[in-house]
């Protein structure tokens, strides 16, 4: 039986060591999307969540300097960083025609 690599006691400790220093920087908004993050009550929207910067699939490490605190619509959003910003952002084209009679 194999555990999840976010079930390893390696990850459990580097979650918190991520969650305990931003919370004592001060660091109380989403770097991403500016909502004002909640470190104490988890699965909600703006719930503080470690997020790797550069994506373990792709090297990145359980270190400090590759974490970060943002909430976690942002976290769930940005996955492992491989999607296209345009195509997270892209909005219906809006067209009008002005005729002048």
């Amino acid at each position: 039986m194999s555990t999840s690599r976010t079930g390893t006691a390696k990850y459990k400790r580097w979650r918190r060591t991520i969650l305990a220093r931003d919370e004592a920087a001060g660091i109380t908004h989403c770097p991403l999307c500016g909502c004002v993050m909640d470190y104490h009550h988890g699965r909600q929207p703006n719930s503080a969540e470690p997020d790797h910067i550069l994506a373990h699939k792709f090297g990145g490490q359980l270190t400090e300097e590759n974490g970060r605190a943002i909430c976690r619509r942002c976290n769930q959003a940005r996955g492992d960083g491989t999607r296209s910003a345009k195509a997270k952002t892209l909005q219906p084209v809006i067209t009008t025609v002005d005729i002048k009679w």
